[in-house]
């Protein structure tokens, strides 16, 4: 929805930086393309998006149509009128300026009425980034060039699942985890259905068509199979193969996820036929405004410890701030074990049986202390609400919901504020090579 979050833009350009590096070391002309994933039909991964609204809170927007998708996807959902609605809704939500009015009108053009929802996704990134090939694979054509592949799937019942399963269990007995479970008894091909994306298992000779009762033979599943190719799709194992027969691939940049069943999938390419692409992890980024540097800097934190809980952080300060509070509880307990441990002796001499019953008096009285110490911190916080709301403020832009931004921040909430010029400087900053996370400090 609205191009989703961020790690989308990152992904798109890192294919095109890639691209032209590649080029530049070959002397061959390298095209970037995205791989638009119309086929898939989790609709509730896609619906909503998470923006950072005037005062720097968390807003998502949700996509709720008149008619709920069911197994339906991407490339099938038509928008209805209510996404009109919806683009107005983000703009009550988007901080007021020229690039967000840009933004709307954009966005207003591509997520229409009548438009398909992977098609409006196709046409924003399309505008945000002209020299990058935005591919849809559900166009009939396109799934007419992935015959070869898929007509294997259904012939050989499943070679992918099989030889996954085997690398699955290889992995796992050198230490690794096995990305993707295997289905025993599905292929890695689904049909479109009675409305639906069907997932497909099979036996020996028929195919279940799942969720519709129906069976086909194997030879009139190919049959159907030849005749209505756009009906068809590969799964998450077998559509890498399809992406790779279709094109000659110089590099693939793909996420973690992809990344790592590319590890169990390897033995699929040697079956069938098709060249492995060199891997390129996906760059992630944090994109870091003045704002937030200064209030970093004023606090002393760091990236990675924003990650604690945000009362940890705060108790924290409190006891840096307030020192002479922290020393009078730190003296109470002292006195309290210095005190009550001789109280103790003194009791054991007298009745042996007393110092349990000492022991758990001490044991009572410590824990009121800590519970008035938690409420003096808790007295000290509420006053110092301006620190605690930089830290919501600066915590919501950098990791919103807890998660990191590129996942928890929709990239119409960067291009509203800083226009389609974010793109371009994302490319400058961005080291596709590079293993760790990137910080770009705007």
């Amino acid at each position: 929805l609205f191009g989703g979050p961020l790690y989308v833009l990152y992904k798109a350009v890192a294919a095109v930086k890639v691209a032209g590096l590649v080029a530049e070391a070959s002397g061959r002309p390298v095209v970037p393309v995205f791989w638009v994933a119309s086929d898939d039909h989790d609709f509730a991964e896609v619906r909503s998006v998470s923006v950072l609204d005037e005062a720097g809170q968390i807003v998502n927007v949700r996509y709720a149509p008149e008619h709920e998708p069911v197994g339906e996807p991407a490339a099938r959902i038509v928008l209805d009128s209510t996404i009109t609605a919806l683009v107005e809704e983000l703009a009550r939500a988007l901080p007021a300026g020229l690039n967000r009015d840009g933004l709307l009108a954009r966005l207003t053009e591509c997520y229409r009425p009548g438009a398909t929802l992977s098609g409006a996704f196709a046409r924003f990134l399309s505008s945000l980034l002209p020299d990058l090939v935005v591919l849809d694979p559900s166009d009939p054509a396109l799934k007419a060039l992935m015959l070869p592949v898929m007509s294997r799937e259904l012939q050989e019942r499943s070679p992918t699942s099989r030889l996954a399963d085997e690398r699955g269990r290889e992995l796992l007995a050198a230490g690794y985890h096995q990305q993707v479970p295997v289905r025993a008894g599905f292929l890695n091909l689904f049909l479109y259905a009675d409305g639906q994306r069907r997932a497909l298992a099979f036996d020996d000779s028929q195919i279940e068509v799942r969720g519709t009762g129906r069976r086909l033979r194997i030879e009139d599943g190919l049959r159907h199979l030849q005749s209505q190719p756009a009906d068809w799709s590969p799964g998450v194992l077998l559509r890498p193969l399809a992406q790779d027969l279709i094109l000659p691939t110089a590099a693939y940049v793909g996420g973690p996820a992809e990344v790592a069943y590319h590890a169990q999938i390897a033995p699929s390419y040697a079956h069938f036929g098709i060249p492995r692409p060199p891997l390129v992890p996906r760059p992630s980024l944090t994109l870091v405004e003045p704002a937030q540097a200064r209030a970093l800097e004023a606090e002393g934190l760091t990236l990675p410890e924003l990650q604690e809980d945000p009362q940890t952080i705060l108790g924290r300060w409190v006891k840096e701030s307030h020192p002479e509070i922290e020393a009078a509880f730190a003296r109470v307990r002292e006195a309290l074990d210095r005190e009550m441990a001789g109280v103790e002796a003194a009791l054991g001499s007298l009745d042996p049986t007393l110092r349990g019953a000492a022991d758990s008096a001490r044991g009572r009285v410590q824990h009121q202390i800590e519970g008035l110490q938690e409420k003096a911190t808790r007295a000290l916080k509420k006053r110092d609400q301006v620190r605690a709301d930089r830290l919501r403020r600066t915590r919501d832009a950098l990791l919103p919901g807890g998660s990191f931004q590129e996942r928890g921040l929709g990239l119409v909430s960067v291009l509203a504020r800083h226009g389609d010029a974010i793109v371009g400087l994302i490319g400058e900053r961005m080291d596709p090579w590079a293993r760790g996370h990137q910080v770009v400090y705007l």
